[in-house]
């Protein structure tokens, strides 16, 4: 579930809390219900038996008991059973059909007498009365005998649940056993109905907690889609704080506050590396005349010191290109980049910088061109020619002796396709996110000889193709070739 959605793990929660909600009301609503429906069942017992307690019968009777009970059971015979005992413990009458392993032993005596019966007398009258007299009504004057307080209890025999009520009065005890399949039947096919009817139940509450946790999470996509609009050239833009719930105000309000101050950051970072590339585009320029007019007045004689000024001059050019790519990087974080557009032949263009790759290469790198004629676009040369020289340039430099750098140009799914590929050492796995960083270049030690770059062209080259609508990426390739792909949309020119 780590890495689960906040919405899938908010609908599974609420499915298990409402299962185990469910399961825990349900166990209880079983057990509400089997204790309701086996009090119904003592007081149906207690009912049959209490008015066959008022005087002493004999086996006749408890017989024809018996039958009366079988006709009340149905079709089961065996819904009712019936054992009699008398005063002495003797047994008057047991039913046929009572299990052997169902021991009346094992019950216990009916409780003291029943007070609610008879509350006029007092309990030793009730005990010791005489029982009244045969052939005669029960009155005040003949009473009927005191009936105890029954007892209780569920047992098993011949393979079968019973639920047993012993009762009796001081002549008398009389044992009722009902069947508890039919119950036992009907709370089974209730526990079956529950389960059942759970998965439905957990299936709803899920699919109902996916639609409301969608909702709730709504002004959060909304939010989400907001911040994923905005770049390094929209930090003027706000989220706007209507249409969000009132818990997600202050997040609105926090997060524009941050976006004021990023981009204030942003801007004084991009004057300042402006203003600073323009400042010293001027002395750098003065710089590099006069170290070009000291080269053309110096005696031929003066060999040492001229090839110092030479050293020097080729630093003051290296620093002069810098601070033109630093110039450029701080117009395209502005979105200020100049961009003239004019169809350009990049067939053309792309072989006339695999032209100047050859001479660079001075022989020692093997230059290979798969160009396909004719591919025109609006583009600015200016620009183009300088992001397909960046790319020329670091595929001669990072080359081994011997090695190959390939050129190649095709039109693909509605797009101009531009791959330099050159051998040599590569790009490390863990650097490949990092090469499009200013600045950044591979060399832990950050070390630079001369002719080499300042980490400057790779940025400069991709903000010329996000320019125009275009990228470059670094894209896999096999064996000891590294890959760069530029891609422009084909727009016709």
């Amino acid at each position: 579930m780590k890495g689960a959605s906040f919405r899938l793990k908010l609908t599974l929660g609420s499915a298990a809390l409402t299962c185990g909600l469910l399961v825990l009301c349900g166990w209880v609503a079983w057990k509400v219900n089997y204790r309701i429906q086996m009090e119904r069942l003592d007081r149906e017992v207690r009912g049959l038996g209490s008015a066959n307690l008022d005087r002493v019968f004999g086996r006749d009777h408890w017989e024809r008991f018996e039958k009366a009970l079988r006709f009340i059971g149905g079709d089961d015979h065996n819904g009712y059973l019936v054992l009699v005992r008398d005063e002495q413990g003797r047994e008057v009458y047991r039913s046929p059909q009572w299990p052997v392993d169902l021991d009346p032993a094992l019950f216990p005596a009916p409780g003291p007498v029943d007070i609610s019966t008879e509350p006029e007398l007092d309990p030793v009258h009730r005990l010791h009365r005489a029982p009244p007299r045969p052939g005669e009504p029960l009155s005040r004057e003949n009473p009927p005998l005191p009936r105890l307080q029954p007892v209780f209890l569920t047992g098993r025999g011949g393979g079968q649940a019973w639920r047993i009520g012993v009762m009796g009065n001081p002549s008398a005890t009389l044992v009722i056993a009902a069947n508890l399949k039919e119950l036992e039947s009907g709370m089974s096919d209730l526990g079956k109905a529950f389960w059942l009817g759970l998965p439905l139940a957990l299936l709803l509450v899920a699919g109902g907690s996916w639609i409301m946790a969608g909702q709730a999470l709504r002004p959060v996509a909304l939010l989400t889609s907001a911040v994923e609009a905005m770049n390094a050239r929209r930090l003027d833009e706000r989220v706007a704080g209507s249409g969000y719930d009132r818990e997600f105000q202050r997040l609105v309000e926090v997060f524009n506050a941050m976006l004021g101050r990023l981009e204030a950051s942003f801007q004084q970072a991009g004057r300042f590396t402006a203003d600073a590339a323009h400042e010293l585009r001027t002395p750098l320029t003065v710089l590099q005349g006069e170290l070009e007019q000291a080269l053309q007045q110096a005696p031929p004689t003066s060999g040492t010191e001229i090839a110092r000024e030479v050293v020097l001059l080729e630093e003051v050019e290296h620093l002069k290109a810098i601070v033109e790519k630093l110039l450029m990087l701080a117009q395209a974080d502005a979105g200020h980049l100049p961009v003239d557009r004019q169809p350009v032949d990049l067939s053309q263009l792309v072989a006339e910088v695999a032209d100047d790759a050859a001479i660079l290469a001075g022989g020692k790198v093997e230059i290979e061109r798969q160009i396909e004629p004719d591919v025109v676009l609006p583009v600015d040369e200016v620009l183009a020619h300088q992001l397909l020289q960046n790319l020329a340039t670091n595929a001669i430099r990072y080359n081994r002796c011997g090695g190959m750098v390939r050129f190649s140009l095709r039109k693909q799914e509605g797009a101009v396709v531009l791959t330099v590929a050159n051998t040599g050492p590569g790009i490390p796995a863990g650097d490949w996110d990092r090469v499009f960083e200013r600045f950044y270049r591979a060399d832990p030690a950050r070390t630079r000889t001369r002719g080499e770059g300042a980490g400057l062209g790779l940025a400069l080259s991709r903000e010329i193709a996000r320019a125009h609508g275009g990228d470059l990426r670094l894209v896999p390739a096999q064996g000891e070739w590294t890959v760069f792909e530029l891609r422009f949309p084909a727009i016709a020119a």
